[in-house]
């Protein structure tokens, strides 16, 4: 084959590996609801059980991703592939919280091998088309978070839970079949590549680009805990959770790469900076808005903007990331990402029962706007610093 048809089978293989690490994570927001009927849940251990995932995947992203730079790039896939589908069979055999909780780090700790290796090396597949290439990884990641709560919520009434996590599981072990036989290119490495993620903090072109991503991903810790819930009060079923995952993520599915090819000729942190402001206003008219059907309209705008901002985050760090560094600087990225991910799902399901939606939407839009305020000051001091 010729180098980009090679480049392209790679990039297909690796966006089918994150799809899949994807779905397995994100099938279990659409249980949510089911579970804590089921087991008479408090709405803390909602927020216990998917706070759970993202902690393991920030710890994992710190430590492991590195070793991408090394040349273990395709090693990490295959873990973290391994570990969705072993998360998905203890969720399937689990019958308390304790188990519970374990499946999901199990299966969060899955994204800090594969994402960060797959966004490292789609960047390096033509180092000119970053943004366009992240764009295509974000695009599928966020199909496979959409689609599991999506086929989740479809086939978790007739199957029930279990059938529904054995389903995702095979998916992550097909793809670890299709997987093992390919070669993928090794990253650029150094000696500096023997280094863990927090030395690049140093850099304040890596700080802008991590506190924009923050800015841009930590509401998703808020949606993941407690979205199936908040339709589920505002008298929406499991179709209608997972239409709305839909209708956000075709966005994604459909354009995000095309709006990454537009980055790669603009300042990606401006872009971010820019979309902040109506991602925040957009994010209060959910605790707003009480008819479902309006929040699906709503969702769609939030989806087609939520798909130009992340490749613009994830091609700021690409950018800002040293050679030999690509995927420490990813794995950074995503534990940043996590992090603030795993505070919102631990404190978000609290706030809604104590206060209601709309607090706990405007507390997040004021938290995106205040983070991106905070990017935004420390790039125009940075640019002053150039000149």
């Amino acid at each position: 084959m010729t180098t980009k048809e090679n480049q392209r089978a790679d990039l297909l293989l690796l966006l089918f590996s994150v799809f899949a690490t994807a779905s397995a994570n994100s099938v279990v927001f659409a249980s949510m609801s089911e579970l804590q009927e089921q087991y008479k849940y408090a709405d803390s251990a909602l927020g216990l059980i998917a706070g759970t995932g993202f902690a393991m995947g920030l710890v994992v992203q710190i430590f492991v991703a590195p070793l991408a730079d090394r040349g273990h790039g395709k090693k990490l896939i295959q873990v973290g592939l391994a570990l969705a589908a072993l998360g998905s069979v203890t969720f399937a055999l689990g019958d308390s919280l304790l188990i519970f909780i374990v499946g999901r780090g199990i299966v969060g700790a899955s994204i800090g091998f594969t994402f960060p290796a797959v966004r490292a090396l789609a960047a390096h597949l033509d180092e000119s088309r970053s943004a366009e290439r992240l764009g295509a990884v974000a695009g599928m990641e966020i199909g496979g978070f959409v689609s599991g709560p999506l086929i989740g919520s479809l086939i978790i009434g007739p199957f029930g839970l279990d059938a529904t996590f054995l389903l995702f599981g095979a998916l992550a072990v097909l793809a670890l079949f299709i997987v093992n036989p390919r070669k993928f290119p090794e990253l650029a490495s150094t000696t500096e590549s023997q280094r863990l993620s927090f030395d690049l903090l140093r850099i304040r072109n890596i700080r802008v680009a991590l506190i924009l991503t923050l800015a841009v991903t930590f509401p998703t810790g808020m949606f993941d805990a407690l979205w199936d819930r908040f339709l589920d009060d505002l008298g929406g079923n499991n179709a209608m959770t997972g239409l709305t995952f839909a209708v956000y993520g075709l966005p994604f599915i459909f354009f995000s790469a095309r709006a990454g090819k537009l980055i790669d000729k603009r300042s990606p942190v401006a872009v971010v900076l820019w979309l902040a402001i109506p991602i925040s206003l957009l994010t209060i008219t959910y605790g707003v808005v009480k008819q479902p059907w309006v929040i699906l309209g709503i969702g769609l705008i939030e989806g087609f903007l939520q798909a130009t901002m992340i490749p613009a985050a994830l091609s700021a760090i690409a950018k800002a990331a040293p050679y030999g560094r690509a995927s420490a600087a990813q794995g950074l990225s995503g534990a940043i990402t996590v992090f603030g991910q795993m505070i919102t799902a631990f404190i978000a399901p609290t706030i809604y029962g104590a206060y209601g939606a709309f607090t706990t939407f405007f507390v997040v839009a004021v938290g995106i706007a205040g983070i991106a305020g905070i990017a935004g000051i420390m790039h125009l001091r940075n640019l002053n610093s150039l000149r």
